[in-house]
C-alpha cells in the first residue's frame, strides 16, 4: 500500500495529495471528465512526498496540452491575469462589471473633503454606486494586504465627506476592492468590519474572481496563446479582454493569416466553454 503523499503549497504549507482535487481543477478549466481522470492518474503516478504545487501545476499544463488546448489556456487563467499590466487590469475589471450590467467610468478624478482622489472604476446599477479600487499583482501568489483596504476606506470616507460638503456628486453606496490574488487574513477582517466587499482569487469562497470570469465569459486577452508581440499590440490599443478582439483589429495590427485564424478559434472555443 502506497504511503500518504504530502504536497508543499506556494506558501510552504503542506496538505495531503488529492487525486479528486486535480480532477475537479481540470474539469473547471474545461477538460472532459475522461481527460481529467487521465491527467490525475498520470500526476498520481509521478508524484512524490513533498512535491510542490508548482511542479504539479506545470505537469498538469503539459498533460492538458496533449489533450485539450483551450482547457489548457483556461487553466492558465491565474497566470494570464498576472500578465496584465496594472492599467489593463483596471480596464479588465471595468469590462467585467459592464458585462454584469453596470454602467462604468474609469480613472475618475473626484474631489474629496481634503484632497482629490483617482477612483479606478465607478460602477452604477439600479440605484447603487460602487467605488471600485483595483489592485494588481504580477506575482499571482502574493497576498493583497491590510494597507490596501485601509487606503480604500480612507478614500471612501474623504469622498463621502466631500459629497456632504457639496464638493462632488459621488454618493457611493459601497466600496469594493478587486485583486487578481488572494487577501491576507488582516485584510479580510478589516474589510468585513468596514463593509468593504473583497473580490479576489477564490474570494469570496465559490464566488471569487475566477468564477465571475468563467460565468460571464470575460477573459483577459493575455490568456490567448499567440505571439507576445501581438498581445503587446492589443494591450497598447487598450484591448483588455478576448471579447474585444475582432478580425478587423487583428488585421489592422498586421497579424498573419494563421495568427488571425488561431486567435479567433481560441476565442470561439472559450465562449463555448461551460
Amino acid at each position: 500500500m502506497r504511503s500518504v503523499l504530502y504536497v508543499v503549497k506556494f506558501d510552504g504549507r503542506k496538505e495531503r495529495f488529492s487525486r479528486n482535487k486535480i480532477i475537479n481543477t481540470c474539469v473547471r478549466a474545461g477538460a472532459s471528465r475522461e481527460v481529467a481522470e487521465k491527467i490525475a492518474k498520470h500526476i498520481e503516478s509521478m508524484a512524490y512526498n513533498g512535491i510542490s504545487t508548482r511542479e504539479i501545476y506545470r505537469e498538469i499544463l503539459r498533460e492538458m496540452d496533449k489533450y485539450e488546448k483551450v482547457a489548457s489556456s483556461a487553466y492558465r487563467l491565474r497566470e494570464a491575469m498576472a500578465m496584465l499590466p496594472p492599467k489593463a487590469f483596471e480596464l479588465f475589471v471595468r469590462r467585467l462589471f459592464e458585462k454584469m450590467g453596470y454602467e462604468c467610468e474609469s480613472s475618475v478624478i473626484i474631489q474629496g473633503a481634503s484632497v482629490e482622489h483617482e477612483v479606478d472604476v465607478v460602477a452604477r446599477k439600479q440605484g447603487e454606486m460602487i467605488l471600485i479600487e483595483c489592485k494588481h499583482h504580477t506575482n499571482p501568489h502574493r497576498f493583497c494586504g491590510l494597507s490596501v483596504t485601509l487606503q480604500v476606506q480612507a478614500r471612501l470616507e474623504d469622498i463621502l465627506d466631500g459629497f456632504a460638503q457639496g464638493k462632488n456628486r459621488y454618493r457611493f453606496t459601497r466600496a469594493m476592492l478587486v485583486t487578481n490574488t488572494k487577501f491576507s487574513e488582516h485584510a479580510i477582517r478589516y474589510a468585513a468590519a468596514k463593509r468593504i466587499e473583497l473580490i479576489g482569487w477564490k474570494t469570496p469562497k465559490n464566488r471569487g474572481l475566477e468564477v465571475m470570469i468563467r460565468e460571464n465569459k470575460v477573459y483577459p486577452v493575455t490568456i490567448l496563446r499567440t505571439k507576445k508581440s501581438l498581445l503587446r499590440k492589443l494591450l497598447e490599443r487598450n484591448v483588455a479582454t478576448t471579447e474585444e478582439v475582432t478580425e478587423k483589429i487583428l488585421r489592422k495590427m498586421g497579424a498573419s493569416e494563421l495568427s488571425v485564424k488561431n486567435v479567433l478559434q481560441q476565442i470561439e472555443k472559450l465562449r463555448g466553454m461551460k
